[in-house]
């Protein structure tokens, strides 16, 4: 039995639920609007997909530009490992995203509302670390993309700085338990965006299957990204 559509489709799906946040995000919907529209940047990423069971992982090490018309170009400059999983989840991965922005730049996706945003708060309480914590629980329990988990926040600017939990609807009958993590970081000024994304999704037949992605940014609306602001890899 082959895991190719499980694999791809959950992480397809984590990419596109959480690719951007905005700054200043004290709110409960508009800290969760994680796929809200991004704004012009240029970041070197690496990702990384791996199933133990299988033997199989791979890597891809991509430049990706978000233009200002919206639409985002991949260009590959190294990889490794499997073939499979290079082509058919890490290819997948960013040809899904780039798809998905490709459709929200031309008005076929409704944008982020948050009177209606389907991700609810619980009260939030000051965690051991000194970020705001803020449970998550999704408004509709069928709604794809949404997690049970928590949201932590920098108490004195709201920025966020995390977000992890659990998928709260699985994305097939071959994938269950699939445990997210974002984090996110100013890279230019007081622009929050993502710095990293790691999953663990239990993969029937095959166990657990990681995917892991970095960011490491260039520049942000035409400007240049100082070396002490990047992302590391």
């Amino acid at each position: 039995m082959r895991f190719r559509a499980p694999l791809v489709a959950t992480v397809i799906l984590l990419l596109v639920s959480g690719v951007m946040a905005t700054p200043h995000s004290t709110g409960c919907g508009e800290a969760t609007a994680f796929a809200a529209p991004q704004r012009p940047y240029v970041a070197f990423r690496r990702l990384e997909a791996e199933n133990p069971k299988s033997g199989r992982q791979g890597w891809m090490e991509v430049r990706t530009e978000l233009g200002t018309d919206g639409l985002m170009k991949v260009d590959v400059l190294d990889e490794g490992g499997s073939d499979y999983i290079r082509n058919k989840v890490l290819r997948a991965a960013l040809d899904g995203e780039r798809q998905l922005i490709a459709t929200r730049s031309a008005g076929l996706v409704p944008s982020v509302d948050t009177d209606t945003n389907t991700e609810t708060c619980s009260a939030s309480q000051v965690d051991a670390s000194g970020l705001v914590r803020v449970p998550l629980k999704p408004g509709r329990k069928g709604d794809v993309g949404l997690i049970f988990g928590n949201m932590f926040l920098q108490p004195d600017t709201g920025d966020l700085v995390r977000v992890e939990g659990r998928l709260a609807k699985n994305p097939s009958f071959w994938v269950s338990q699939v445990d997210v993590s974002w984090t996110y970081a100013r890279v230019h000024h007081n622009i929050v965006l993502p710095v990293s994304l790691h999953s663990v999704a239990k993969v029937k037949m095959f166990g657990p299957s990681t995917f892991r992605m970095t960011y490491d940014y260039r520049s942000v609306d035409g400007q240049a990204v100082s070396t002490g602001s990047r992302a590391s890899r």
